[in-house]
């Protein structure tokens, strides 16, 4: 399974789609500490995104592991609550 990390883009111009192996790393917006600036091999310029940089982190680091260690997630084995 490919994991992806979807974030919004500031100010309601919709959604950026990253492939977590291809992003070179991120920093908090100059002009904004509630947006991230992230770069990727697709994106090498940068695009923010309505993400802090805290919570873009854990979205990056989680994808991560999940594509290294092969770990699939089932809709069996999430909560009834959850679908």
């Amino acid at each position: 399974m490919m994991m992806l990390i979807a974030a919004k883009l500031p100010k309601n111009q919709g959604m950026v789609v990253f492939l977590p192996e291809t992003i070179g790393g991120c920093i908090t917006d100059i002009s904004n500490a509630s947006h991230t600036v992230v770069y990727t091999d697709t994106f090498p310029e940068g695009v923010t995104v309505d993400m802090v940089i805290q919570e873009f982190c854990e979205a990056w680091q989680t994808a991560l592991f999940y594509s290294e260690n092969d770990i699939e997630i089932t809709l069996d084995e999430v909560p009834e609550v959850q679908h």
